[in-house]
């Protein structure tokens, strides 16, 4: 259910972007609502950190101003850089997380990208 929730905001965040296209300045009202959407979707991140549902390196996503930054660790591989288990996601052990929630953390969630990390806060896996 929050799955569908979220993948409805993205769907949402995405039409407004395309509705803005056209080469002028975004109107106030556009830039109210994208607003709007980045600070509902740092909420919704923080609700998924709190609980459990994916590591609070997850929240190196976002920019502080709520712009996604989906590249966070700006290693050589884009976004498919493997997320370590420090704060910042750049060093340490390779972390390691039972992204869909199964109750075992699979092999493949023993290497997590941030691609990955990114899907799992939309609710794919």
């Amino acid at each position: 259910m929050a799955a569908r929730r979220l993948t409805s905001i993205v769907i949402a965040a995405a039409l407004l972007g395309v509705a803005g296209c056209g080469g002028d300045e975004p109107q106030s009202d556009e830039v109210g609502q994208m607003k709007a959407f980045e600070q509902t979707r740092m909420a919704q991140l923080e609700k998924l950190v709190s609980d459990g549902v994916v590591p609070p390196v997850a929240t190196r996503l976002y920019n502080p101003n709520g712009t996604l930054n989906i590249d966070f660790i700006d290693g050589p591989n884009g976004d498919n850089d493997v997320v370590r288990s420090s704060d910042d996601g750049a060093s340490g052990k390779k972390l390691a997380w039972d992204l869909d929630q199964d109750g075992k953390i699979e092999r493949a969630e023993r290497t997590i990208t941030e691609r990955e990390l990114y899907d799992a806060t939309l609710g794919y896996h």
